[in-house]
């Protein structure tokens, strides 16, 4: 596999450097040794990566401070912004749009080594990751599945919904969730994030979408916040249903997952009838709206050697701001045997960034969500991400997949639910905290992974949930040994591509520049 596929290799080559645990990593090519910890890259020449590695160890821990020395120069590198305008701006600090991910490139600074500066950024990934668990749940995000229904067949959904009427989320849990949430956005002085999603299709019922959409509005006013609304849909709608969609929401998911051939095939409607023209005529009409929307791309084992010609279509038909390329999940109507294995990890990498590059001639992000290098993260799970996940039932859940007041009570993923006498939404904070004690527990082989902060792990394919008791228990943050999954190979891939480019960009640049030996080229993630 390794053979046919490198970057399975040079990603699994990404070794610890020994820095008191410290989550740094190097990896050295032909020319150059690559090093990186959680928001930070550098390039050393490879004669000098044994000095540079060295010089990183003799950090000892130490926080970088300012070579100015100045008690007044406060700054916040994790916001990237300077408090104080006197204070020297570290060059290469500042954001790109070229990768799936903020990278820029830039210069070793004078104030601040890039030695100190990878020190730095491993201290402040351990710390986010401790924040994953310590801190309140304060949910900021409310999502609401609005029922679980749906007008297609989809060959793999995971939810398996309904064709038929089946219950759905009350006004009064919704009411009563947004004011909680609104509540936590106002003292976080950040916008209430109104999510329409579910286990079927959301807008099925558009009065009922109405109706929770004048609630946000009233919370989100009564505490003085800004309301950003959201809604993924298949798009199989009437034209004047497309039209209010665009004049009622800021941002639309629309699912296609490919040229008709594959749309029709894999997202037909529950009488197998085609859905490809409607999608293209809703995505019409949000376009002549003005309505900003992303496309949403299930990749399967059917179209995982098709993924440069789903890429070219969608960004020929249609014109979104970004397209979302997302492994099929298993579960519902996806099994592992229909599911992707993980010996077609490589192939996936390999086509998905053909993909990207068609889309980038375009203009046009095309990303994956499993790994985020420019971002801190954990798995999905809501307890991790401040995210309160209304179903039918009106009960929150931890888990976005189970998407029912049955199934979730049955999982054991209740985190919330609406006291029908008071009227109020109280969420569970002890279970919160057990859950994501359960939860935050990574595979053995995540121990020494550069990625490993950066990446939503074996979610939602595997879940720690699953994982039976055993007589002699680990640690925490430790599993038996499994071997890695296809999520796992693809995610760590993915994102050592990323990192391999720019690097080389980085030595390019310097050897353009005719740099002087020893020179090491370095270049910050911002979050």
């Amino acid at each position: 596999m390794s053979a046919d596929f490198p970057l399975l290799a040079e990603a699994a080559a990404f070794r610890p450097v020994g820095a008191a645990g410290r989550p740094i990593f190097r990896w050295d090519r032909p020319e150059y040794a690559m090093f990186y910890a959680p928001g930070c890259l550098c390039v050393a020449e490879w004669t000098d990566a044994a000095r540079f590695e060295a010089a990183i160890l003799a950090q000892g821990g130490g926080s970088p401070r300012c070579a100015r020395n100045d008690s007044n120069c406060a700054r916040n590198d994790r916001t990237g912004p300077r408090n104080d305008r006197n204070c020297p701006r570290q060059v290469g600090d500042s954001g790109g749009a070229n990768l799936p991910g903020p990278f820029s490139e830039g210069q070793q600074d004078r104030e601040v080594t890039w030695e100190a500066k990878l020190w730095q950024r491993a201290d402040q990934a351990i710390a986010e990751a401790r924040r994953w668990q310590e801190e309140p749940f304060s949910p900021e995000c409310l999502t609401l599945y609005m029922n679980n229904e749906c007008n297609l067949g989809c060959v793999y959904c995971h939810t398996d919904p309904l064709p038929a009427p089946a219950p759905r989320l009350g006004l009064p849990a919704i009411a009563a969730a947004a004011e909680v949430v609104a509540g936590n956005c106002q003292r976080k002085g950040r916008p209430l994030y109104g999510v329409f999603h579910g286990g079927g299709e959301p807008t099925l019922d558009r009065r009922q979408v109405e109706q929770a959409l004048v609630l946000l509005e009233k919370a989100a006013t009564a505490h003085g916040v800004g309301l950003f609304r959201y809604v993924a849909t298949n798009g199989v709608m009437s034209e004047e249903k497309a039209a209010w969609l665009a004049r009622h929401f800021d941002l639309v998911g629309l699912s296609c997952d490919g040229p008709p051939e594959i749309q029709n095939r894999q997202r037909p409607r529950i009488n197998g009838r085609a859905t490809a023209p409607v999608v293209e005529r809703t995505a019409r009409i949000l376009q002549a709206e003005g309505c900003p929307y992303h496309l949403r791309t299930t990749i399967t084992a059917a179209t995982l050697h098709r993924q440069a010609e789903i890429a070219d279509y969608a960004c020929h038909q249609f014109s979104p701001e970004e397209i979302h390329f997302e492994p099929v999940y298993l579960g519902g109507r996806t099994t592992p045997a229909s599911g992707l294995a993980a010996h077609q990890a490589g192939e996936f990498v390999a086509h998905f960034l053909q993909a990207r590059a068609i889309a980038g001639q375009h203009g046009i992000l095309l990303m994956t969500s499993g790994s985020r290098p420019g971002a801190i993260h954990g798995p999905y799970c809501h307890v991790f991400r401040h995210t309160l996940n209304l179903v039918p039932g009106d009960m929150a859940t931890a888990c976005f997949k189970v998407t029912g007041a049955p199934q979730v009570e049955a999982r054991g993923v209740t985190i919330g639910a609406l006291n029908r006498e008071t009227g109020c939404f109280g969420i569970d904070h002890p279970r919160v905290q057990a859950l994501r004690q359960q939860l935050d527990v990574a595979p053995a082989y995540c121990a020494d992974c550069f990625n490993r902060y950066h990446c939503v792990r074996e979610c939602p394919d595997r879940c720690p949930l699953d994982t039976a008791p055993h007589p002699n228990p680990l640690p925490v943050g430790a599993r038996e040994h499994t071997p890695p999954s296809f999520r796992c190979l693809m995610q760590k891939a993915l994102a050592y591509a990323i990192l391999r480019e720019t690097a080389d960009r980085l030595w390019a640049a310097g050897i353009s520049a005719g740099a002087a030996r020893g020179t090491v080229y370095g270049t910050t993630i911002l979050r």
